[in-house]
């Protein structure tokens, strides 16, 4: 294939992985709204249903191109990662939406470079600069405005949404930072699949997949919303993803990755009929247009 087709290819992909995650989420918002589904019990769906469809592509399409031996060492990074990284990003995202709305919880978890940026920081791999505290700022001031809706003798958002929203990115930034580490050991399917696997099973210990409300008078398309959020927009957006990254630089994929959030106010707004004021679009656009500043490759 020629390399501008395979840029395409990748462009395309990035595009729609980013757009279903966005969608998924507003996909999860509209079932905890309309069904008996808690966050506990989507956690442990979405991740167990996840882990086991990516960990089987691997195995089919991926182990005999990159075969990995795991040691003791691997194994304990990725049990680690699974619970603190994998399983807190997914439960403290999901428990933003349902505090909340998947546009407020897609926006707030992009908070999440600024918490890399102190880490690295106070670990003194990066020097601070202006260019962080103008960062650090401007990240402060768009929750703020997406917080109050610029009313600041009140908040416009539930304060666990918002805590769990921010917990999301510092959970995020912790998901990033220590996947670097172990995709030096892992393929990038074998550490997502398995850290949701591990993460899937830990949480049916808090909530099985079997203690489910089968009373609820399922119709087909409420079936299928839940079915899909998770099929689409977990395992397929996060596939299209892994694929887009042979053919796009990180740069590209971090800029196009916005869709994400972009995807989510635009599907709640539609869909759910989600409201929201001048000054919490205002601090959207902040927060985001931050994120896409960070991702085009500031200099450390």
């Amino acid at each position: 294939m020629p390399e501008n087709n395979k840029h395409i290819k990748g462009l395309i992909f990035v595009i729609i992985g980013a757009a279903l995650w966005g969608i998924g989420g507003t996909a999860a918002d509209y079932i905890f709204r309309h069904t008996p589904v808690t966050i506990d019990w989507y956690v442990t769906f979405r991740l167990t249903a996840s882990g086991i469809i990516l960990l089987s592509a691997y195995a089919l399409f991926s182990r005999k191109q990159q075969p990995v031996r795991l040691d003791r060492k691997t194994l304990g990074m990725l049990f680690v990662y699974s619970l603190l990284g994998m399983t807190m990003v997914q439960y403290s995202f999901m428990a933003a939406i349902g505090h909340g709305n998947a546009a407020i919880a897609t926006v707030l978890q992009y908070t999440g470079p600024i918490y890399i940026i102190l880490w690295l920081v106070i670990r003194k791999y990066s020097k601070w600069s202006r260019a962080d505290g103008f960062i650090i700022i401007g990240m402060i001031a768009g929750v703020v405005l997406l917080a109050t809706g610029g009313d600041f003798g009140r908040m416009a958002v539930s304060p666990a949404a918002l805590i769990w929203g921010l917990v999301s990115g510092v959970a995020l930034a912790y998901y990033t930072l220590h996947a670097q580490k172990l995709l030096y050991r892992l393929h990038p399917l074998q550490l997502v699949g398995g850290s949701m696997l591990i993460g899937g099973i830990a949480m049916n210990f808090i909530h099985p997949l079997w203690d489910f409300d089968l009373s609820f008078d399922w119709t087909f398309s409420l079936a299928a919303i839940l079915i899909l959020s998770v099929l689409l927009g977990t395992t397929l957006a996060f596939l299209l993803y892994i694929s887009s990254l042979k053919h796009l630089s990180s740069k590209e994929a971090g800029i196009l990755g916005i869709i994400e959030p972009v995807s989510a106010v635009l599907s709640s707004v539609i869909w759910l009929n989600v409201s929201m004021g001048i000054y919490q679009i205002a601090g959207i656009v902040i927060i985001l247009g931050i994120a896409v500043y960070i991702s085009t490759g500031r200099k450390e």
